[in-house]
């Protein structure tokens, strides 16, 4: 081939020999940039290997989780829900501190203040917020009630009378008197006898006889006597009941009641002392009757202020009724306050056995018509000897000596059954 002819091919075929090169470069460039594009990591989103509990809890701390990076899960205990209460998103544990009731008290409703902090929960969903506790400015209404709360063993020692087991009331502490009363010793339908001996304290030793006498007896202890505490230790731990001896003045002037008497010529400020006085010479009584009285019993304004002073107390009282027109027992009822009366003296004749011995067969006679009677003696020493012989044979025919408290039980039943019966009974007796 001649030289001018070849080189014309030349011109021909390389161009078309060079297309393929050429295609075949591009093709081999766009792989290998795939193949890098395909190598690089993403920025955003992590396809390690899961960590380790301890790399997981030291990486959350150094850099913040994204949104699609899993979150550590710790284990989860399983709530106990009888000690939890929930109100809305908040889960707070009720601990609650209840305070010594003082007497009489009733508790109504669990203090705020005295709840613990709520203490937020996390819930199963992590994108929902808690809604906010309240602050002490603007406290949350709280509807939880008296008996999800466990009443502790410590309150329930003191509770003699029954109270309510229903769910949601709060138990009611029983007032003094029910307290310190001693446990009767009678049977349903037997006529009931209480044997008060008053007087008790000055003279010593008819004091201690009194106090070995078959229980239960009420003892009445004057308050400005000796050896108080010594006397009604022991008579409580005899079995006996006691009770404040409270003097107040007779009519007759010649008469001495005694130091811190209550007279009719006093101002309430001197009255409510010396009440107090009187009250706080011993304890473990369930309540008060009159020494003497004739005069003061018969003033309403006196009277009235002494059921006020006793209603406070939870204690009861006992008319001795040395005044027929007393004014005990509606001062007594205005303040609700438990009462009861005298219905034979024993011992007027207390040099006379045989007298002793006739009042004491009218005062079963009164036990047998009415159910219960009450009958006044005084520690002298025909009395006490009457009574030591008496007492067990009292036992014998059927009669139940218990202590005063008793009697008024029977009576506040009595009374309850009344109202039931005529419903406008019980505000009359309410009526100063």
């Amino acid at each position: 081939m001649s030289g001018p002819r070849a080189l014309s091919w030349l011109k021909i075929l390389l161009p078309a020999l060079a297309l393929p090169v050429v295609v075949i470069g591009g093709l081999y460039a766009g792989v290998v940039l795939l193949d890098e594009a395909a190598e690089s990591p993403e920025p955003e989103v992590s396809q390690a290997a899961p960590e380790s509990p301890a790399e997981s809890t030291a990486s959350s701390t150094a850099e913040p989780q994204t949104a699609l990076a899993p979150r550590p899960q710790r284990p989860v205990e399983p709530l106990d829900m009888d000690k939890l209460r929930i109100t809305d998103t908040v889960v707070s544990d009720t601990r609650v501190e209840i305070e010594k009731l003082s007497d009489n008290s009733q508790l109504d409703s669990v203090p705020q203040e005295k709840t613990a902090a709520p203490e937020v929960v996390q819930t199963s969903e992590p994108d929902k917020v808690p809604s906010p506790v309240a602050g002490p400015e603007t406290p949350p209404e709280s509807k939880t009630e008296i008996a999800a709360i466990e009443r502790p063993a410590t309150l329930q020692k003191t509770a003699k009378p029954e109270t309510s087991e229903n769910q949601g009331q709060a138990q009611v502490i029983p007032p003094l008197w029910l307290r310190n009363a001693t446990a009767p010793r009678a049977n349903r339908g037997q006529p009931m006898i209480a044997v008060v001996i008053d007087d008790i304290g000055p003279n010593l030793r008819n004091a201690r006889r009194s106090v070995t006498l078959p229980a239960p007896l009420t003892l009445a202890f004057l308050p400005y006597a000796n050896h108080l505490e010594d006397l009604t230790t022991k008579a409580s731990q005899a079995g006996h009941e006691l009770m404040v001896h409270m003097p107040m003045e007779p009519k007759e002037s010649s008469q001495n009641p005694g130091e811190n008497a209550l007279l009719t010529e006093l101002g309430p400020e001197e009255l409510k002392r010396r009440i107090r006085w009187n009250l706080e010479r011993f304890s473990g009584y369930v309540g008060v009757n009159n020494h003497m009285g004739s005069k003061f019993t018969g003033s309403g304004p006196g009277m009235r202020l002494v059921m006020s002073e006793l209603s406070k107390r939870g204690l009861l009282f006992l008319d001795s009724r040395t005044n027929a027109q007393s004014q005990a027992e509606q001062a007594a009822a205005l303040f609700r306050v438990p009462f009861a009366q005298r219905d034979i003296f024993i011992d007027n004749d207390h040099k006379n056995p045989d007298a002793i011995r006739a009042q004491l067969a009218k005062l079963e006679e009164q036990a047998r018509s009415r159910g219960y009677a009450v009958g006044i003696s005084h520690p002298h020493d025909k009395t006490l000897e009457v009574l030591a012989e008496w007492l067990p044979e009292a036992r014998k025919r059927g009669f139940a000596l218990v202590p005063i408290s008793e009697i008024v039980k029977q009576r506040l039943q009595l009374a309850r059954a009344g109202a039931a019966q005529d419903p406008n009974a019980g505000s009359k007796s309410d009526q100063p």
